[in-house]
Formats: structure tokens, C-alpha cells, sequence
């Protein structure tokens, strides 16, 4: 399952089922076909549109739909869950502490006391549901107390590092 958003209107479910694509659950009508020159053909409702990727970034997609510009942003399961638990957002804001965003085990903490620390920096991983998920910095500052280890079982909210 993946959530698109199509120029920045709001997130449609999008499941892809027996090589069949479903949106909102409902099937979607398109006839796709990929191009020899890398471009694609569709086919919706007795009306042809020919897609050009412009620009791929992460879950960033820029193309051109019949010569007129779209963007998409796809999150897939994993990034919804981030998402609901306000991981996704960065900000600029001066860090303090880093809470622990759901229940886990430490499987590796990347700093230690001192280090200096910029937004987007990987801090520790986390294993929780079965997954790891790599906790980076949400702005930049200076580890000041490290308060957990690899092993440590933590629970949601829990401090893991100050600033």
C-alpha cells in the first residue's frame, strides 16, 4: 500500500493487486504502457496521455503529463507510520532531547557525549515491529547526555539522548 499525493491535493491509497492498480480501493482504469524512448503511454477513460519523468528524488517524482507539469510524493507503509508519529516533520528548532517514537530495542547508538550533531544526522537505530529504523537529528546541537545503549528495550517517549 502506498499514499500519493498528486500536486499537493490529499493523500489517495494507491494498492496494486494482481498487477492491477486500485485507488482507494477501487480499481483505477488505467492502461499503462512503458515506452522504447522511456517515456509512458495511459490510457483512462478513451483519453491518451503521454508521461515524462522530469526529476526522481527519494519519494519525490516530478513529471510532465501531456506536456503540463505534476508532482508526486509516494510514502509507502513505513513512511505513514513515521508520518502519524510526527517523525517526518524537520525543523530548525534547537534540539533538547531525543524521545524514543515507539516502543523497541536499542540495536545501535552513533554518537557518544560531545559530538556535535546536524539535522538529517543519524543518531541510533531502533528496532521496533520487526524493523530497523534509523533515528536521525531533527536540528542540529551537541550531545550532552547519552542515556540509553545497544540492548536497552525503551518505550515510547522515552529520553535517549539530551542536547
Amino acid at each position: 500500500m502506498y499514499k500519493v499525493s498528486v500536486n499537493n491535493k490529499p493523500d489517495q491509497e494507491v494498492t496494486i493487486e494482481n498487477g492491477e492498480l486500485f485507488i482507494n480501493k477501487k480499481p483505477s482504469g488505467f492502461d499503462l504502457v512503458k515506452n522504447s524512448d522511456g517515456t509512458f503511454h495511459v490510457l483512462y477513460k478513451g483519453t491518451s496521455y503521454t508521461i515524462r519523468t522530469m526529476d526522481t528524488n527519494g519519494h519525490h517524482l516530478k513529471f510532465e503529463m501531456n506536456d503540463q507539469p505534476v508532482e508526486t510524493y509516494i510514502k509507502n507503509e513505513l513512511d505513514d507510520l513515521l508520518s502519524q508519529l510526527g517523525m517526518d516533520k524537520k525543523s530548525g528548532q534547537q534540539m533538547n532531547e531525543l524521545k524514543a517514537p515507539m516502543p523497541g530495542m536499542v540495536l545501535k547508538v552513533l554518537v557518544k557525549e560531545g559530538d556535535n550533531v546536524q539535522a538529517g544526522e543519524s543518531l541510533l537505530v531502533l528496532e521496533a515491529m520487526k524493523m530497523e529504523n534509523n533515528i536521525k537529528a531533527i536540528g542540529d546541537g551537541i550531545v550532552s547526555k547519552v542515556n540509553v545503549e545497544a540492548g536497552d528495550k525503551v518505550e515510547k517517549n522515552q529520553i535517549l539522548l539530551q542536547f
